[in-house]
Order: C-alpha cells, then structure tokens, then sequence
C-alpha cells in the first residue's frame, strides 16, 4: 500500500487562503479529539470547517496531510515556546535549565490532553519526528553547563525522547500526572542523573 502524502499540496499566500487552511486544521483536530481517528474523512472536516471538501483538495491531498498538519502545528508551538524562553531567560545551572524544559513539555501537553491522546494512540504509523535547525538554541543553552555526557548534542536527542516518550505515555495512562507535579518532578530527576553521573 502507497504512503499517504503528509504534505500540504500548496502554501496559502492571500489572508482568506489562510483562514481556510487554519478552520481546516482545526475541524480535524476537533473531530479527533470528539470522535477519533477511525471517524475521520475529508468530507466530515470540510463541513466542519464550513468550506466545499473542493477547497480541502485545493491545499492538502487527504486527511493524512491534515492529521499531519495538526501535529507540525504542536510541535512548532513548543519549539516557539522554548525558543522564546530560551532567549528571554538566564538559567543558574543546568537543572533549572532542565526542570524549565520539562515544565514546558508538560504545559504544552496539559492544555487539551484528548487531542495529544489522539494523535499519541489514534493514528496510523508516521514518519519519525525529525531535528530542526529551531532545536540549535536548546544545543546551544545545553553546552554552556558542565555535563558528564560525551556527545552533547546526542545527550539533548536522548533527552528529548524520554521526555516526549514518558509525556506522551502520560496524555494516554496517567492524564492527571499532566498537573499534579510528581511525574514532572521524577523526569526531571531521572534525566539530571544522566547528564551528571559521577
């Protein structure tokens, strides 16, 4: 069976264009969140989105590209959100540094879990969440605290993916761990013993 193409068919430019892709994405994350995966077609998010399903196949070839529209948005939200801190921010030592990180994984998670659960349990396989030149600011605030790690930048790949693993295990088994503090608090620890290990 063919892959589904995940991209969108083209980048609207005009402010209307705009609104249309925008109440698409979002018609697709609510159907997921209300109804899931399996109850999505282009023709229920069309209407949901108030557009002809014509103007859907204008900007993405299928629900697949919508779904994957939906967690880019995510994970472009997180980043912005790191990157904002990241700037703004002196970090005294590298678990304040950590403990901000992980704090942000959790809020971001904690906003609408049933959407996070949806797209953590509901979809198909999809491709592996790649680096981006965004995450250089993250490298970059990691290298200026000692670690006992010999690759830094393997280090901060290890740690994204416990975090993003044990978070997402949390939208899925343990919702209320989003906002009670202990998980949070026990990621922290776990990933501050790794990175200082004598």
């Amino acid at each position: 069976m063919p892959r589904a193409k995940l991209s969108p068919r083209k980048t609207p430019l005009q402010d209307r264009s705009r609104a249309t892709v925008d109440a698409l994405v979002q018609a697709t994350a609510d159907i997921l969140v209300r109804d899931g995966y399996a109850k999505l077609t282009t023709n229920r998010i069309a209407e949901r989105a108030g557009v002809n399903v014509a103007s859907l196949y204008q900007f993405f070839p299928g629900k697949e590209a919508l779904v994957a529209e939906v967690s880019r948005r995510h994970v472009k939200e997180q980043r912005k959100a790191a990157a904002e801190v990241l700037a703004t921010r002196t970090f005294k030592n590298l678990e304040d540094l950590i403990r901000t990180l992980v704090a942000l994984g959790f809020a971001a998670h904690a906003v609408n879990p049933k959407l996070h659960h949806a797209l953590t349990e509901e979809l198909p396989a999809r491709r592996s969440r790649q680096g981006s030149p965004e995450d250089a600011p993250m490298l970059e605030a990691f290298r200026k605290f000692s670690t006992d790690v010999p690759d830094p930048e393997l280090a901060l790949w290890i740690i994204d993916t416990v975090s993003h693993a044990v978070i997402h295990r949390a939208v899925v088994e343990r919702p209320n761990a989003l906002t009670e503090g202990a998980l949070q608090e026990e990621l922290v620890t776990l990933l501050l013993r790794y990175v200082k290990r004598k």
